[in-house]
């Protein structure tokens, strides 16, 4: 019996159950986020196909719909879509979906395009079509669809309508020398162009000798499909000084030019690899520098001062995007003002620069002159160099394959890298061994003959001087006549790690804190003397020592500067600061000093000497081989100097391949001339 009524119990609350069972009713609300989710993710098919109503789909077709919403984005750069609901969810009832058919959902729309952010709110209508017969139709869904129009693609556009932009352009920043004279400037030049029904194509050659060009590269810009024959056809721009060029090129019928702005760079070479140029962005470009509004029309600075300073320099255009109604009148939706580039100001002096330039045109090499008291680079030269007009204006294949292709390197900037000193590193060893306390400067060496080793351990290993005609050196006798043996005795007395620790308190192993990225100077491959072999070379600038040009022509200035070395300068804006003080005792700089002068009074630069200047300095060649039996004989060529008489710029100056020319007396000889042309 009590079986009975458990069974029975069971059954009631089964058909119970059963029967509390309701229909759950489609909500609104999930319908309006999934929209909004699927917009954010740019899936506008997908919104077309599964979400618009019937009566929004009969307006606007699925390619009015999709193509339309996916041309704006993209040429609109849109990206950042943020739908967000402006009220909170509504909580709704069962009984309360079952009988809805309408609903609506404020939101608030923003996203950014390429002339700013846009954000404004809307309301999104969504509607439930109720069928009557429902229950019978049981095929048919149930559920909310959204009723669009384009005021979702922008505020207020009516379908009729057209969204537009327009640009304005904006200047990018030039670059400034000390005295205010452009180095990198927008200013005219001439572009040449034919008209190709007016022009005759047997006079093709002519017209390609004249500027420099293929007749192949002329033909395919005046053929290519847009190109209407009444119009202006650009082929190649020239600087305004190359206005003979122009003239020859115009007096072939069909053929004109007009003026136009563009980057240009006054002192050509001279300036090269300090400026760099600018060119049309590539997608590497785009790629690397994404995310900050470059376009493929855009330029970007491609080497040197451009493409350090792009941020600076890059102007940024003015945009303004607006409805354009069917009757021609214009509502703003946003604009972005034009934003000229800032001007950049550098220590570089340009007709101090030319001037060296001039000296030293047709070498291979570096130079740079360095104002010790205030450490201002005034010039900055790499040898050879380019033009970096031709790279704006149009370089063509051959003109490109010279560059590349010469043995001499013209694209490679020098005054970056690092270089063996020679023995202009004689100084540096001195400074060395002064502050450790094991170079005694009245003490004299008794050296004899040519080579020297220190013992037997050395084996066939030796170090070898120039001349053999003192015996008993000491600093003063050293330094004047650059006594390879004195320095590398003065390096294995002191000691590897010793002498790590001093030549690091230099500056070496560290960045230069210089505005222009240079390589940093080294005391070995591995950053430290691994022999003592090592070490005796490297004392008197051999070795496996490496330093850059200003890294070395500062130090030099540190002693002509009562022994702080400044902070090298490249900007204007920048204030003179001590990077390394007091980098030995007011005794010993006043020593260096003598010696340095004595150098050119007595030593190795007394071709060096000018009446009316006390030119002071070190010379220097570094010999260019792996080892002691390496039969390379090239060598390089050094010397830094500054006039005691009027200690404004310290000169430094390396010359490659100077073997035949008399080493580092060939380095004396140019330094001789370009002060005589600072007196003229």
């Amino acid at each position: 019996m009590k079986k009975a009524v458990v069974l029975f119990l069971v059954t009631v609350l089964f058909l119970t159950a059963c029967s509390e069972e309701e229909t759950q009713y489609p909500n609104p609300n999930d319908t309006a986020d999934e929209y909004m989710e699927q917009w954010m993710e740019y899936d506008f098919e997908k919104l077309y196909e599964n979400y618009l109503s019937e009566q929004t789909k009969s307006t606007f077709s699925q390619e009015d719909f999709v193509e339309r919403y996916n041309h704006l984005y993209e040429a609109l750069s849109v990206d950042q879509v943020t739908i967000e609901r402006t009220e909170p969810v509504e909580e709704l009832t069962n009984e309360e979906l079952e009988t809805m058919t309408e609903y609506e959902v404020p939101i608030q729309i923003s996203f950014n395009t390429l002339a700013g952010q846009i954000q404004y709110e809307n309301t999104l209508q969504l509607t439930r079509p109720l069928n009557e017969k429902e229950e019978e139709e049981e095929n048919e869904e149930d559920r909310w669809f959204v009723e669009w129009d384009t005021t979702f693609i922008m505020p207020e556009m009516q379908a009729e309508d057209e969204v537009r932009y327009q640009t304005t352009l904006a200047s990018r920043g030039e670059i400034l020398d000390r005295n205010g004279n452009r180095i990198a400037a927008n200013g005219e030049v001439y572009e040449v162009g034919i008209t190709p029904m007016d022009f005759n194509e047997n006079t093709l050659s002519e017209l390609a000798n004249i500027l420099k060009v293929s007749p192949e590269s002329i033909k395919e810009k005046y053929t290519q499909s847009w190109v209407d024959e009444d119009h202006f056809v650009p082929v190649k721009k020239f600087m305004l000084d190359d206005k003979d060029i122009v003239q020859n090129a115009v007096s072939i019928g069909g053929v004109s030019s007009r003026v136009e702005v563009d980057r240009i760079y006054p002192y050509k070479d001279v300036l090269g690899h300090l400026t760099g140029y600018i060119g049309q962005v590539t997608a590497e470009d785009l790629e690397e520098l994404e995310g900050k509004g470059y376009s493929s029309s855009d330029v970007v600075g491609k080497r040197g001062l451009e493409q350090l300073y792009e941020d600076q320099l890059r102007g940024i255009n003015g945009i303004e995007l607006y409805i354009e109604k069917p009757d021609g009148s214009k509502t703003p939706v946003v604009e972005q003002e034009a934003k000229d580039g800032e001007d950049i100001k550098v220590t570089i002096d340009a007709e101090l620069q030319s001037k060296l330039y001039s000296v030293l045109e047709g070498e291979k090499g570096t130079a740079t002159t360095i104002d010790p008291e205030t450490g201002e680079v005034t010039s900055l030269v790499s040898l050879p160099s380019f033009d970096p007009n031709l790279f704006v204006h149009g370089i063509t294949d051959e003109q490109y394959s010279q560059l590349s292709k010469n043995p001499d390197q013209p694209l490679i900037n020098r005054f970056s890298s690092t270089y063996s000193p020679g023995s202009t590193m004689k100084l540096l060893t001195t400074v060395a061994g002064l502050n450790a306390g094991t170079l005694d400067p009245n003490e004299a060496l008794e050296i004899e003959g040519k080579r020297w080793q220190k013992d037997d351990s050395w084996g066939d290993f030796k170090v070898t001087r120039v001349s053999t005609n003192h015996t008993n050196v000491d600093l003063e006798t050293g330094f004047k006549h650059s006594d390879n043996i004195y320095f590398a005795m003065q390096g294995l007395k002191m000691g590897g790690e010793t002498f790590q620790e001093e030549l690091e308190a230099l500056g070496f192993a560290e960045s230069i804190p210089f505005a222009y990225p240079m390589a940093t100077s080294q005391v070995s491959n591995s950053g430290e003397f691994s022999s003592e072999g090592q070490l005796a070379d490297s004392a008197y600038g051999q070795g496996e020592v490496l330093i850059n040009i200003v890294h070395l022509s500062s130090i030099y200035g540190g002693i002509a500067n009562d022994g702080n070395i400044q902070k090298p300068l490249l900007l204007a804006s920048e204030s003179p600061e001590v990077w390394l003080s007091e980098i030995t005792t007011g005794e010993n700089v006043e020593r260096l000093q003598n010696l340095l002068r004595k150098v050119v009074t007595e030593g190795t630069a007394t071709s060096a000497e000018i009446e009316g200047r006390a030119i002071a300095g070190k010379t220097g060649t570094a010999e260019l081989k792996a080892s002691h039996e390496d039969e390379n004989d090239e060598q390089n060529g050094l010397f830094i100097s500054y006039d005691q008489n009027q200690p404004d710029f310290v000169l430094g100056i390396l010359l490659e391949g100077v073997q035949d020319q008399g080493g580092s007396g060939y380095a004396v000889k140019k330094a001789k001339m370009f002060y005589e042309k600072m007196s003229q």
